[in-house]
């Protein structure tokens, strides 16, 4: 109890009564140890086994207590990754082996008699061993199988771990069989001789300082490469490889030191079939006594050089998986922040036309959010699908029908699509197929942006085109027949006649030239080469300037409201040329209208207000946002007028130039009031 005191915390009396009176092996497994023999707090466990010794008259003279350090295997149950076994804890008894036995006759005999039993036990012992063999020599099948995630990989690794367990727990109990041999045994070097002949593990006894292999069974001689020729040779003379080894030096230590020495997975290089090869081996060395003097080393090896490359190769590729995943993970991020600053949309579709994501600007063009999106097919029925003449789209010609239809991408195909709750829009598609490795289509990507205000600005310009022809031909044809007319009868026509003609002829010239001029006006301001001729002058002088050009063609009673003494800093020709465009426009679409109130406010102190009011049938609110809009023409009680709808659009422009504001006021069956500010000098 004072050497072992683990043993003070059991209660052992009755038990080994039981192993004196009954003479029947006791055994204790996985006791605990927290005694102050361990450093720390660190408990260690042991399994026990208390065998007793008969005297000449068979009865139990002693008690044989063999320990067996089982902390590792504990530790590993619960830590499968740290469940490397140390085989130096295993064989801390084999020294056992080196003891001369006791030469008894009487006590042979006794030995002799279990000897029998032994053998069965060593029976069985080699067939679990023969059991491990075939596992360790059959190929992992799994290795084949590439593991999906980190946790059947780990999982993996756990059994190639448990498999080392589970061949360090065969060594442990064959250790213990040869402990028990050795000790009964009384043939002395020969009883040893035939352990290590019938074990099933690789063993091996070298003597002297040359280290003569005196033992060597046959899975030691396959695992060494060798044959039976080297018994009785230097060790280092038949296998010159080892030298200078880590396993050899260990060995060298044991014989010189004797103390036991043992190593899990330790690399040997060994010559085997005329090549040299890299093994990994699990190996124990105990020191071979007699006469109480270290005489030799008896070797213990077993081969795990599948299991740790295995091992190896499967930690590589859980190196390899982590590193590919990273990358992954940084290639993801570097695309989702492409997608998501992309300024066109992006929307990827399945097989079944379900759109499964699509990146903010789609979402913006599309105006859905994205669990909105994802509701939704590429063609849903609830939008309406356009040609770009208005029809109907049928389905087979959406672009991306096209490309899932011929697995090939579609580039720049313009269509309409038209919101159930808002205004029509037109995108430009471009569409890719996503093909898998094989080349079956997965899905597809359609990339598109919004190309709304290019398809109005050309619709806009067609219809300009249509308006600008048709205006320019008017006058054109006016002052053609007019000319005509003099030219062919000039000699026939009366003095009234041809001034009348002449006058006609000179109205068409000057309608054609405003028309020009509007036009080289836009593209004067579109190129902003507008040059501004600023002058500070009463705007009475700008009302008197309007009123000599408007006299001859305007009837309407024209009041005006303005204080004298206001003065601008302007371009008179510009500022004037915006409000005659105000006057005529109300005299143009309010011909009911009794008068036109011309009103000039201050707003504050560094402002002017204009505003031409007219009483005619007003403007529809939706269409004053349009007002100022290049080449937008609105029309009044069904009626369409003349122009290029490049008036107000040019006002715009100057005001703006001058650094004012310009906008419209309306309200239908009471009129209209067009105003823009100033900043006053």
């Amino acid at each position: 109890m004072e050497v072992f005191p683990v043993l003070k915390s059991q209660d052992f009396s009755r038990q080994l009564d039981r192993v004196f009176t009954l003479a029947k092996i006791m055994s204790l497994k996985e006791v605990s140890d927290s005694s102050s023999n361990w450093t720390g707090s660190e408990i260690r466990y042991f399994d026990i086994d208390f065998h007793p010794l008969l005297d000449l008259n068979g009865k139990v003279s002693s008690i044989m207590t063999t320990f067996l350090d089982v902390t590792r295997h504990i530790k590993s149950r619960l830590k499968p990754e740290e469940s490397e076994l140390d085989l130096q804890e295993y064989t801390k008894n084999l020294g056992v082996l080196n003891q001369e036995p006791d030469t008894d006759n009487k006590q042979l005999k006794v030995v002799n008699e279990e000897y029998t039993s032994v053998n069965e036990q060593l029976e069985q012992l080699n067939k679990m061993i023969r059991n491990l063999n075939n596992q360790l020599a059959t190929p992992n099948s799994d290795l084949e199988i590439s593991n999906n995630d980190y946790r059947s990989l780990n999982l993996e690794l756990n059994r190639s771990y448990g498999r080392l367990e589970r061949s360090n727990k065969e060594l442990l109990i064959f250790n213990k069989q040869i402990n028990t041999q050795n000790i009964r045994s009384m043939d002395g070097e020969d009883g040893l001789r035939t352990l290590i002949a019938q074990a099933p593990i690789a063993m091996m006894l070298v003597k002297g300082e040359d280290f003569i292999v005196t033992m060597a069974n046959a899975p030691m001689l396959e695992l060494l490469g060798r044959d039976e020729a080297i018994i009785g040779k230097p060790l280092f003379d038949e296998l010159p490889e080892l030298i200078g080894q880590p396993a050899a030096n260990k060995l060298i230590a044991t014989y010189k030191d004797g103390r036991e020495r043992a190593q899990s997975s330790a690399p040997v290089t060994l010559q085997r079939k005329g090549k040299l090869e890299e093994g990994y081996f699990n190996f124990n060395y105990a020191p071979y006594i007699e006469g109480g003097r270290v005489t030799g080393v008896i070797d213990m090896a077993l081969e795990v050089t599948a299991q740790v490359l295995t091992i190896r190769e499967r930690e590589k590729r859980l190196a390899e998986k982590m590193i590919l995943e990273e990358t992954l993970r940084s290639s993801e991020q570097r695309l989702q922040g492409i997608l998501e600053t992309m300024a066109e949309g992006v929307g990827i579709i399945d097989l079944t036309g379900q759109l499964v994501y699509a990146n903010p600007t789609a979402q913006q063009i599309l105006g859905l959010s994205q669990s909105e999106i994802k509701d939704r097919t590429y063609d849903d029925p609830k939008w309406q699908n356009l040609r770009l003449d208005g029809s109907p789209l049928p389905q087979e010609e959406h672009p991306m029908s096209i490309m899932m239809r011929t697995k090939k991408p579609v580039f720049d195909y313009e269509i309409g699509v038209q919101p159930p709750d808002r205004d029509r829009l037109y995108i430009s598609i471009n569409a890719a197929p996503i093909l898998s490795q094989d080349g079956q289509l997965t899905g597809g990507i359609g990339t598109f942006m919004d190309v709304t205000t290019r398809r109005m600005m050309s619709q806009d310009k067609d219809d300009f085109i249509s308006i600008a022809s048709h205006e320019l031909k008017t006058p054109v044809t006016s002052l053609k027949a007019s000319l005509q007319l003099l030219e062919r009868s000039h000699g026939r026509l009366s003095e009234e006649r041809r001034v009348k003609l002449v006058s006609q002829s000179i109205r068409s010239v000057e309608t054609l030239s405003k028309l020009i001029n509007d036009l080289l006006d836009t593209s004067r301001m579109e190129k902003g080469q507008v040059k501004l001729d600023k002058k500070v002058f009463p705007l009475t002088d700008l009302f008197k300037y309007c009123k000599a050009s408007l006299e001859a063609a305007i009837s309407k009673k024209i009041v005006i409201n303005c204080e004298h003494a206001i003065r601008i800093n302007a371009d008179k020709q510009q500022i004037g040329q915006v409000l005659i465009n105000f006057i005529t426009n109300a005299v143009k679409y309010a011909p009911q209208s009794p008068q036109i109130i011309i009103q000039v406010t201050k707003v504050g102190d560094q402002e002017i207000k204009v505003s031409v009011k007219d009483f005619g049938p007003g403007i529809a609110q939706e269409k004053l946002t349009h007002l100022f809009e290049r080449y937008y023409r609105t029309e009044y009680s069904g009626q369409k007028f003349s122009g290029l709808g490049l008036g107000l659009y040019i006002s715009s422009e100057i005001i703006k130039s001058h650094g004012g504001q310009i906008g419209a006021i309306s309200e239908i069956g009471k009129g209209s009031e067009f105003w823009f500010t100033l900043p006053v000098k």
